[in-house]
C-alpha cells in the first residue's frame, strides 16, 4: 500500500517547470492537461488526455501499449479496449494523417513534428487534487466496458478490475484526503476557492459532437437548452438566454472569444456522443478572462431521460463551485419527463426565431402539457410563441394576446414563483390592455424573482419609453444588455428608445450596428427609415424601406422602386399606401402604417382615421403613439388630442 501511495502521491505533483508542446495547429499544456487547436480547447476524455501526455513526452520513440496502461491507469487492472478508445478518440481529434502512428502488436509513436516550449521559470508548487467522483466514473465505466459500442471497442484481451480491487483503491483515495498530504475534495480540474468567488456569469456553449455528425444537432441543443435553464435557477449567477448562444455553434467559435463578448466571466463548453439511446457529455468550464480551465467533468446517461442528466450535471457545478439554488426553485414541482422532453424540443424550435418554427415549437409545447397538465414552463412557451407571432405581423395583437393570456395565467397559477410567468403577464397586460401599471408590476415581480433574467428588464424599458419615463427606461434597458448582450431584440429596443427620445444619431448609429451583426432584422431597416424621413434623408429612407420589404415580400420591390424613380418620395407613399390597403391588408399593426404615410403626405384628415382605426383594434397607437416622434405634427389636432385622450391607458 506504500508503494501505491507514494506513486499516487508523486503523480498529483506538477512539474515546476511547466512545458508545452506544439505540433501542427495544436498546443498542448502538459501540466494543465490542455490540449488547444489556434486559440480553441479541445475536448477529449481525461484519459485520453494523459496517454497524449505520455505519447508526446516520448515523441518520436515507440512506446509499449504496457508502457501506456501502466502510466496512465498505474496498478488498476482494465480491459486494453481502453487504451484502444483513448487513442481512437485522439485521432478523431488529431486527423488521421499518421500523427499517431500503430506499430503493430507493440504500442504507438507519436510522429508529428513536435516542439517543446518551456513556459516560464519555476512555478508555484501545485498539486492535483483528486475526487471520489473520479473513482465513480471509473466504475461506470466498467459497465459500458461490457456493452460493446461506439463508447468502448470489444476489447482483444481484458484485464477486468474488481468490485474488491475498486473499493481498495477508493480506500486509498478517501485516506489521501483525510491524511497529511493535504488534498481537497475537489476534481483535478476543479476550482480554486479563489476562482469559485469570482465568478459571477457562466455562458452555456452549444454543445459539439464527438465525431462529425451533425444529425445530433438537435439533440445537443436541447441539452444546451436544459444546462442553461438550470444553471440559471442558481442565485447570483448571470446566465445567457439559449438564443444569446446559438450564434457560437459549430467547432470555429473560440471559447474565450465568446465569452468576452457575452461579458460572461466563464464559458462552459463541451462535446456530446450518443449511441443507441446512451449519452457521455464531456463538459469543461473556461476562463473568459485568460482561457485556463476552471473545471472539468464527465457524464454519462440516456437520451430520453435529459432531466436525470441535466439535474446529475447542475448537482456538481452546484458542489463545486459552492452555488445555492434560488429560494424558488426548491419549491417547485417535480416535472414528467416525456413533458420535458417535449417542452425542449419546443424550445429548439422556438430560439430558431422564424415565423414557421413557432407553429412546430407551439405543437411540442402542447404535447408537453398533455403529458403533464401542471407543467408550468410548457405554458409560457406557449405564451411567449403567441407573443412573438405577434410581434413579426403574423398574428393579430387580439387574436395572439389571447391566446397568450391563457397560458400566461395557467402557468402562474401553476408556478406563481415563475420570472418566465410574469414575464408572459405583463407583455399581456401592456400589450393587449394597455395596463401599464399593472404591466409595470409584473415585469418587477420577475425581476425581483430572477435579477439575471434579461427579458423583463427590456420589456419593462419599453412600457417605461411608452410612458414618457425615458431615463428610467434607458437605465433598465442597458441592465438587459448587460445581461444579454448578444441579444438582437435588446439592442432593437435600446434603438428605439434613441428613437423616441428623438436622439436620431444615437439611432442611427444603433441600428446600423444591429444590422451589422444580423443583417437581416427587419425592425432596424423600418426604424432607420424612419428617422430618415423625419430628417429629409429620402433616398436612404427609400432604400430601407425596400431592404425591409425584400426581406419579407421581394415580390413588391420592383413596382415600388419604379414608382419612386418616376414619382419620387411622394410618390412612392401613395404607391406604399396602395399596397398595405390591396396586398398587405392582413397585416397586424396595418392602420399605424398607413398612418404614418398620411402624416409624411401632410393627410390629417385620413391619418386621424387610420389611427383611430389602429387603437380600435389594440394597435401600436395605443401604448407608443404619445411618444413616437412621426406623429408629432398631429399633437396640436384636436381630433388627435381627442383620440389620445379617449384610448388612453390604464395607469
Amino acid at each position: 500500500m506504500s508503494e501505491i501511495c507514494h506513486e499516487f502521491v508523486m503523480r498529483t505533483i506538477s512539474n515546476r517547470i511547466n512545458h508545452i508542446y506544439e505540433f501542427g495547429e495544436f498546443r498542448f499544456d502538459a501540466e494543465k492537461r490542455v490540449l488547444w487547436r489556434g486559440g480553441d480547447t479541445v475536448l477529449l476524455p481525461p484519459k485520453a488526455i494523459d496517454v497524449l501526455a505520455v505519447l508526446i513526452a516520448e515523441h518520436g520513440e515507440l512506446v509499449e501499449r504496457d508502457q501506456i496502461l501502466s502510466a496512465v491507469w498505474q496498478d488498476t487492472f482494465v480491459e486494453e479496449g481502453n487504451l484502444n478508445n483513448a487513442v481512437s478518440a485522439l485521432r478523431k481529434v488529431l486527423g488521421e494523417d499518421g500523427s499517431i502512428q500503430t506499430v503493430p502488436r507493440r504500442g504507438y509513436r507519436f510522429a508529428a513534428n513536435v516542439r517543446e516550449v518551456p513556459n516560464g521559470a519555476t512555478r508555484q508548487l501545485v498539486i492535483e487534487k483528486r475526487t471520489l467522483s473520479d473513482t465513480v466514473i471509473e466504475e461506470r465505466e466498467e459497465v459500458f466496458d461490457e456493452i460493446p459500442s461506439a463508447f468502448n471497442e470489444i476489447p482483444s484481451a481484458k484485464r477486468r478490475i474488481s468490485r474488491a480491487q475498486s473499493a481498495f483503491a477508493a480506500g486509498i483515495v478517501l485516506l489521501l484526503l483525510a491524511g497529511g498530504a493535504g488534498l481537497l475534495l475537489y476534481g483535478p480540474f476543479s476550482p480554486s476557492k479563489a476562482a469559485r468567488s469570482a465568478i459571477k456569469s457562466i455562458a452555456v456553449l452549444p454543445l459539439k459532437s464527438f465525431s462529425r455528425n451533425t444529425g445530433d444537432e438537435e439533440l445537443r441543443l436541447r441539452i444546451t437548452d436544459a444546462l442553461i435553464t438550470r444553471l440559471g435557477g442558481f442565485e447570483n449567477i448571470v446566465v445567457p438566454p439559449t438564443n444569446s448562444v446559438l450564434k457560437f455553434s459549430g467547432e470555429m467559435h473560440n471559447a474565450v472569444d465568446a465569452g468576452r463578448e457575452l461579458g460572461v466571466d466563464a464559458v462552459l463548453e463541451g462535446r456530446v456522443q450518443e449511441e443507441a439511446g446512451r449519452l457521455r457529455v464531456t463538459l469543461q468550464l473556461i476562463s473568459a478572462k485568460n482561457g485556463d480551465q476552471l473545471w472539468s467533468e464527465q457524464f454519462d446517461g440516456q437520451t430520453n431521460k435529459l432531466l436525470a442528466l441535466q439535474d446529475t450535471i447542475s448537482s456538481r457545478l452546484r458542489r463545486d463551485f459552492s452555488l445555492a439554488d434560488r429560494q424558488e426553485q426548491n419549491n417547485r414541482t417535480p416535472v414528467n419527463s416525456e413533458a420535458y422532453e417535449a417542452y425542449l424540443k419546443g424550445r429548439f424550435l422556438w430560439n430558431q426565431r422564424k415565423r414557421e418554427s413557432y407553429f412546430a415549437a407551439l405543437d411540442y409545447f402542447q404535447k408537453s402539457i398533455d403529458a403533464d397538465p401542471n407543467f408550468a414552463a410548457a405554458y409560457t412557451g406557449i405564451s411567449d410563441s403567441y407573443h412573438l407571432l405577434q410581434q413579426r405581423n403574423v398574428l393579430s395583437t387580439e387574436e395572439a394576446f389571447a391566446k397568450a393570456e391563457t397560458a400566461a395565467q395557467k402557468a402562474l397559477e401553476l408556478d406563481p414563483a415563475s420570472p418566465e410567468a410574469h414575464t408572459s403577464m405583463g407583455s399581456v397586460s401592456f400589450v393587449r390592455y394597455s395596463r401599464w401599471t399593472e404591466a409595470e408590476q409584473y415585469f418587477r415581480g420577475a425581476i425581483e424573482l430572477n435579477p439575471s433574467f434579461a427579458e423583463p428588464y427590456a420589456r419593462l424599458g419599453m412600457l417605461l419609453n411608452a410612458w414618457g419615463r425615458f431615463d428610467e427606461a434607458y437605465g433598465v434597458l442597458k441592465k438587459a444588455e448587460s445581461l444579454d448582450p448578444t441579444s438582437v431584440n435588446n439592442a432593437i429596443y435600446l434603438g428605439a428608445h434613441f428613437y423616441f427620445t428623438k436622439q436620431y444619431d444615437r439611432a442611427e448609429l444603433q441600428f446600423r450596428r444591429i444590422l451589422e451583426f444580423a443583417p437581416g432584422t427587419e425592425r432596424a431597416h423600418f426604424f432607420l427609415a424612419r428617422i430618415y424621413e423625419l430628417n429629409g434623408r429620402y433616398e436612404e429612407a427609400f432604400e430601407h424601406h425596400l431592404k425591409e420589404r425584400e426581406i419579407s415580400r421581394s415580390d413588391t420591390i420592383a413596382p415600388l422602386r419604379q414608382t419612386y424613380q418616376t414619382n419620387g418620395i411622394r410618390g412612392f407613399w401613395l404607391k406604399q399606401i396602395e399596397f398595405m390597403k390591396t396586398e398587405l391588408k392582413d397585416m397586424h399593426n396595418l392602420e399605424n402604417h398607413i398612418a404614418s404615410r398620411y402624416v409624411l403626405l401632410g393627410d390629417t384628415k385620413n391619418a386621424c382615421d387610420y389611427v383611430e382605426k389602429n387603437l380600435e383594434k389594440r394597435g401600436s397607437m395605443r401604448n407608443y403613439g404619445r411618444v413616437d416622434p412621426l406623429f408629432d405634427s398631429l399633437r396640436s389636432d384636436p381630433r388627435f388630442v381627442e383620440l389620445m385622450q379617449r384610448f388612453s391607458p390604464e395607469v
